[in-house]
């Protein structure tokens, strides 16, 4: 006897936003009515199937002109189900109150990692996004590129005031505690040192390019560093407190470089974060293009009733993988930032 086909597919998006999102939900709806699919969508990531049944009915109407738009048209959230007592099950009960056939999540490290912990017989796929880049088992995820140039233009504009003024700029960018955003857009843009998570900061060095740099005739210089970056083996956080999956929130790292390359060389340093402007604004066409093919990858799996998997890019491929293969901790791939260090002199 044939299995009952899938009528109704859940889509949610979690942890933090990022450009790109919008162009997954416009594919997953696509594609997802020529395949049968009634596609709903689930407010505010685990929140709205934890704490709160919210969600919307999907169409094409209603994802046309997204393609474009930054953040997610479905709201998110960092609700994490693991600490919410039964939170699991509510997810399973609020899956079938909807009647739901299958879900797709989308998220970083701590949204696939509660998909991870549903039962392993639950229909669920995953789609990887994070402005941090740092999951293992794909080459980019959703929104990193977005970051990459939004970082780079930045650096672009402290150029020109660095120059003017004759000072030193110290540019802190997101990447928690891996710097694929630093190094990637510190290479684009010229930055004159990247300090990153991955290898422990030498303050020494990095007052040495710049003395160097002054004596060769060149009155400024460009420090890019990530916000994970460590001085004497501490992380930097502002305000101490960390969110409901129990990471830190950082921030204030590139003041305190700031402050030593100033006490340390005598020259005028001024320190900037672009914190959150990394997350938002029009996706660029890389991010636009990869949300698209993993949302259409992802129906595509559900459609083959090939669940506790997530899609991911390989090379020029769109491939899927057992979420098992989707980790978080992705270090910067060190050749690349070999690279970027041919500059530091």
């Amino acid at each position: 006897m044939p299995k009952p086909k899938l009528k109704r597919v859940g889509v949610l998006t979690g942890g933090g936003d990022c450009p790109g999102l919008n162009a997954a939900i416009r594919a997953i709806v696509k594609r997802g009515k020529q395949l049968g699919f009634k596609i709903i969508g689930i407010r505010d990531g685990w929140k709205g199937l934890v704490e709160r049944v919210d969600f919307e009915k999907l169409n094409e109407n209603r994802v046309r002109g997204i393609l474009d738009r930054g953040g997610t048209i479905l709201g998110s959230s960092r609700t994490n189900p693991l600490k919410i007592e039964n939170g699991i099950k509510k997810i399973i009960d609020n899956f079938k109150k909807l009647k739901l056939d299958a879900l797709i999540a989308i998220g970083g490290d701590d949204t696939l990692g509660v998909a991870k912990k549903l039962p392993k017989n639950f229909p669920i796929v995953g789609i990887p996004k994070t402005v941090d880049n740092d999951l293992k088992g794909t080459d980019f995820c959703i929104g990193f590129w977005t970051a990459v140039q939004t970082a780079t233009e930045a650096i672009d504009r402290l150029h020109s005031t660095a120059e003017s003024h004759h000072r030193v700029m110290v540019l802190e960018v997101m990447g928690r505690h891996f710097g694929w955003i630093a190094v990637y857009a510190g290479l684009a843009g010229g930055a004159d040192y990247i300090l990153i998570p991955e290898t422990p900061i030498d303050i020494e060095k990095v007052c040495q390019t710049i003395r160097e740099r002054t004596r060769k005739g060149k009155s400024f210089s460009i420090i890019v560093v990530s916000e994970g970056a460590k001085l004497k083996g501490k992380l930097v956080s502002k305000t101490g407190q960390a969110d409901a999956f129990g990471h830190l929130q950082l921030g204030g790292i590139g003041d305190q470089v700031a402050d030593l390359i100033k006490e340390k060389t005598g020259f005028e340093t001024r320190a900037t974060n672009i914190g959150h402007i990394l997350r938002g604004g029009t996706p660029v066409a890389f991010d636009r293009i990869l949300g698209t093919r993993f949302g259409v990858k992802a129906i595509e799996q559900v459609s083959k009733k090939q669940f506790q998997r997530a899609v991911i890019l390989k090379g020029d491929k769109i491939l899927s993988v057992p979420f098992s293969k989707i980790k978080g901790g992705r270090k910067i791939d060190p050749e690349v930032y070999r690279v970027a260090s041919i500059f530091f002199h």
